[in-house]
């Protein structure tokens, strides 16, 4: 007699596992992470859970007028090696007047009226060397840009034309802080000086050189914020007070670093200041200095950044720099010689952060005048003769840049076990590529642009897995994307 015998299989346990929403770095450590979360992306943004376009520039396009309609202009410059955005008074108009002056590659200093016809003027400054720039107010009414480098002469620019001042020290930085002139003078006299009489009467009988300790370093920056002037050095922060009336220095020191203050990535924003040293990102609020956490703190710190150049603009901090990424990706700038090849962005308010690849930006400034409130760049490359202005939409001057998000490795709870993919849903909502990949092996999958969710067959084997998304294109939403796995006993 035979008896009937069901046989038991195997049986391997079915996964689903469902990003409801896209979500960026939250850790240094990678075992932290979840697979919905980001270990690398770039020109992505986290839109309400989705993949959507980051930032980009285009060429600046200014109004001819307060009413005017915006339009581009050509600056007849070849090169674009420094601007600076400067609101002033004009005192024969009696109005307000906002100008952009910037240095091109014959080191002429020449500039335009944000509102206004867009004519470049030219002015008689011209220099050896990139000057730096410092607005400050003579004759009691008279808005000035002044312009000094280690081997060029102080020189001024105004309503009323160009001047050379012999008796202006040359400096580094420069502010007003109360009703007193503030200079950072250059070179081996690398000293703080200040006068309450008017700068172009500056002369060793009205200064003051303020007898500073224990300064760190030479000194680099100078801000006024509210009460106090704050004292950047390579190594450190002083925060400087008047008191008595023959004006006297306090000094307090809030902050000494081991690592390099890069001043050129110093910038105010409301009631604090932020800036990068070569340990990481800081923002100083009173005397208190606290690190920003990045999860990708190294990939920027373990760069030289010394031509990194940073501004607070919109609640946001923005800052052109080297980074490494640390992958095999050649994206943009990085397919020639480049200097920066990211740009950082991070909203103070809120701590969220985005990451732009393959833009060798040279300098950011915030133009900020009635009609015209833009951040603005200029660039290294073929683009070095322009102006550009902030976008959203994933593009550099109409090229969409080469986006990519890479998720966290995991193993789905289960270390010792071998898994299998099967399956991937995905509403991608543009061209690109999803691939899976696990220490064994990877499958990429080309997706078409859809609305709709998109299914998606494969068998990829392993224990540990993790998920990239590329694409090329200009518009980009993707979202909801699901895996169903397999664990084989």
């Amino acid at each position: 007699m035979f008896y009937k015998k069901s046989l038991t299989t195997k049986q391997n346990k079915p996964l689903k596992i469902r990003f409801d929403k896209f979500d960026e770095w939250k850790s240094e450590n990678k075992g932290d992470l979840q697979i919905n979360q980001a270990e690398s992306c770039y020109n992505f943004a986290f839109s309400n859970g989705q993949l959507s376009p980051s930032y980009g520039f285009e060429q600046l396009t200014l109004p001819v007028s307060l009413g005017g309609q915006e339009q581009t202009f050509n600056l007849n410059a070849t090169e674009i090696l420094q601007a600076w955005f400067f609101p002033m008074y004009d005192n024969f108009d009696n109005c307000d007047k906002y100008y952009v002056f910037f240095l091109a590659q014959d080191m002429k200093i020449y500039f335009f009226n944000v509102l206004d016809e867009k004519y470049i003027y030219p002015t008689d400054a011209t220099f050896t060397q990139i000057p730096n720039g410092a607005a400050f107010r003579i004759n009691g009414d008279n808005d000035t840009m002044f312009f000094a480098s280690s081997t060029d002469q102080t020189v001024g620019l105004n309503g009323l034309g160009y001047q050379v001042y012999q008796n202006i020290p040359k400096f580094v930085s420069g502010c007003w802080f109360g009703p007193y002139f503030f200079l950072l003078t250059i070179g081996d006299n690398n000293q703080l000086q200040y006068s309450q009489s008017r700068i172009d009467i500056w002369n060793d009988d009205n200064v003051t050189k303020a007898p500073l300790a224990d300064i760190r370093g030479g000194m680099t920056k100078l801000i006024a914020l509210k009460d106090y002037l704050y004292l950047f050095t390579n190594y450190g922060i002083t925060r400087l007070s008047l008191y008595s009336s023959s004006a006297d220095v306090a000094e307090t020191h809030v902050y000494h670093s081991s690592s390099y203050i890069y001043p050129s990535s110093i910038s105010k924003h409301g009631e604090e200041i932020v800036f990068l040293s070569g340990d990481g990102l800081y923002r100083l609020k009173g005397s208190s200095v606290t690190k920003i956490d990045l999860p990708f703190s190294q990939n920027i710190t373990s760069q030289d950044n010394s031509k990194c150049s940073g501004v607070c603009f919109d609640g946001k901090y923005f800052l052109a720099c080297k980074y490494n990424f640390a992958d095999d990706q050649t994206v943009g700038c990085e397919s020639q010689d480049y200097v920066n090849n990211a740009m950082v962005v991070y909203d103070l308010a809120t701590g969220e952060f985005e990451v732009v690849r393959g833009i060798d930006i040279n300098q950011l400034f915030a133009l900020q005048a009635p009609k015209a409130n833009k951040l603005c760049a200029l660039f290294r490359g073929e683009k070095k003769a322009l102006i550009g202005q902030l976008t959203h939409d994933g593009k550099f001057f109409g090229s969409p840049l080469a986006k990519r998000w890479v998720s966290a490795q995991t193993d789905f709870g289960y270390a010792e076990n071998q898994k299998c993919i099967t399956e991937v849903i995905v509403r991608p909502n543009t061209q690109g590529t999803i691939t899976i990949c696990s220490e064994k092996e990877s499958q990429s999958i080309q997706v078409a642009n859809s609305t709709q969710c998109t299914r998606f067959r494969l068998r990829i084997y392993g224990k540990i897995f993790y998920l990239t998304f590329d694409c090329q294109q200009q518009s980009v939403n993707i979202s909801c994307p699901q895996l169903t796995a397999e664990v084989i006993s």
